[in-house]
């Protein structure tokens, strides 16, 4: 029972940081960037279930938000606001 325990637990750290070995976070922050037109700055990144979450802004229009990044490189908006 404790040899399944283990063998579950390390199944499951490796399934949530299998993103890395496929978008890398440059990658998401360059990625984020394009989805938006080369107008945002990336303000952090963080890295949650499998996903990368990605925080920006744009100055010019004071608009800023999140977007997710998956291991396939596809962009999902979480939230967005504008001043």
């Amino acid at each position: 029972m404790k040899r399944a325990a283990i063998l579950f637990g390390g199944l499951l750290l490796v399934g949530c940081n299998d993103i890395e070995s496929q978008v890398t976070e440059e990658q998401a922050k360059a990625i984020v960037m394009d989805h938006h037109g080369g107008t945002v700055e990336i303000v952090s990144v963080t890295k949650e279930w499998n996903k990368y979450i990605v925080a920006w802004e744009n100055e010019s229009n004071c608009e800023w938000g999140t977007d997710t990044v998956n291991k396939k490189g596809e962009v999902e908006r979480r939230e967005t606001a504008i001043c």
